[in-house]
């Protein structure tokens, strides 16, 4: 999956303990804080960029620090972020991500606030975080977990908005019918059908993929053939490297309260990571969820979804069959599919980007670009390369 949520094994293992309740339908639902100082419905402003949503947040009185917020992450910071702190950092840890397995390290923070919310002492993982968790917006670390852990929060991706029901005071009103979590060690999870085959998803907003599916249950159920998948891409590079997968479309993704139609769908080929779990049908992203407004309440496990204005709006894949990362002033090529636009305009991994368009590249946020890539098929997109001018012709893969 396109996570960038790392797992981390350290020289001590410790167990978490989550409380579980069981509310009556309709009821106030309230938060059960322990290390938590602030109260009340407290809205924190975020922005959507790249299919990733990124909040600031204070961190031991300095800031803002610019956080990508995953709902399975745990807390981490770049190293860069980590020095500018001044924090002691022990080399410790070990992360296994969607594409690998990287070392880092863990440290302690004092205090960490959204908002007018702030969590006391803190853990934090200190780790290089990949080219594809920022592209045009300076990253400083994840967070997640552990305020989801703590009091419910309401995700509007239409509006921009979290909202953490913090304190004893802090409850929310049921939006909708629930839709039962559980947990695979901090990553929430939920039952569903991917074509009428029955799953266990992730729930991923650190993933800007829509639905990715794991290679075991692929190779189970033979969805490469089922899919006509064919072409291979590069679908994210997460925590430990790049992630492979076979391009494809589902045609419905049935969550039981929410459903998704003709979702972009990556049949992971990885052979290790998060993507390569047998436990795991697959990883529910940013073009699926940026489809409702979303209620999560760890502490009873339950998430609710409404429907926003982008329910049901065409997911579109891109048509040029490369990958494209912010460089030096340039568009860098990442990975270029066999047989597709970019190929055959003459295209290779290692290539700079210097126009799209005849706007110089480093004028472009790559958000942009990404989507100029998404256009009608027969879209003719001119750019100049490091070799000189091209035009790549936008066609389903």
């Amino acid at each position: 999956m396109s996570s960038l949520r790392p797992v981390f094994r350290l020289v001590a293992v410790v167990a978490m303990l989550l409380f579980v309740g069981t509310p009556m339908s309709g009821a106030v639902l309230h938060a059960h804080p322990n290390d938590i100082a602030g109260s009340g419905a407290v809205e924190v402003p975020i922005r959507i960029r790249s299919g990733h949503v990124y909040v600031d947040a204070e961190i031991n009185g300095k800031g803002p620090f610019h956080l990508l917020f995953d709902t399975g992450a745990t807390n981490v910071l770049t190293p860069e972020a980590a020095r500018r702190l001044g924090l002691a950092v022990r080399d410790n840890v070990e992360a296994t991500g969607t594409g690998g397995v990287q070392a880092g390290g863990s440290t302690m923070v004092d205090s960490v606030r959204l908002g007018s919310v702030s969590l006391s002492d803190q853990t934090f993982y200190v780790l290089d975080l990949p080219p594809g968790a920022s592209d045009d917006t300076p990253l400083d670390g994840l967070i997640g977990f552990e305020w989801l852990n703590r009091f419910p929060a309401r995700l509007d991706y239409a509006n921009a908005t979290l909202t953490l029901y913090a304190g004893k005071d802090a409850g929310y009103v049921e939006p909708a019918a629930p839709a039962r979590l559980s947990f695979r060690g901090r990553t929430p999870m939920i039952d569903g059908k991917v074509d009428g085959i029955d799953g266990h998803f992730s729930i991923d907003t650190g993933s800007t993929g829509s639905l990715t599916l794991a290679a075991p249950f692929v190779a189970e159920h033979d969805l490469a053939t089922r899919y006509h998948a064919r072409t291979r891409v590069m679908s994210a590079r997460g925590i430990g490297g790049p992630v492979y997968a076979l391009l494809a479309r589902a045609e419905l993704l049935d969550l039981g309260t929410a459903t998704a139609k003709r979702p972009v769908t990556f049949l992971s080929q990885q052979k290790a990571g998060t993507s390569a779990r047998k436990d795991t049908a697959g990883n529910i992203g940013f073009g699926v969820l940026r489809q409702f407004t979303i209620l999560f309440d760890y502490p009873r496990k339950r998430i609710y979804f409404q429907p926003n204005a982008d329910w049901g709006q065409p997911d579109l894949a891109d048509r040029s069959g490369m990958r494209l990362e912010k460089g030096d002033g340039a568009l860098v090529v990442a990975f270029v599919a066999d047989g597709s636009p970019a190929a055959a305009a003459g295209l290779k991994a290692g290539d700079r980007i210097v126009s799209v368009d005849t706007v110089p590249s480093a004028g472009l946020a790559l958000e942009e670009v990404r989507k100029h890539l998404k256009g009608p098929v027969g879209t003719r997109i001119p750019m100049t390369s490091d070799h000189g001018p091209i035009v790549i012709v936008l066609a389903d893969l």
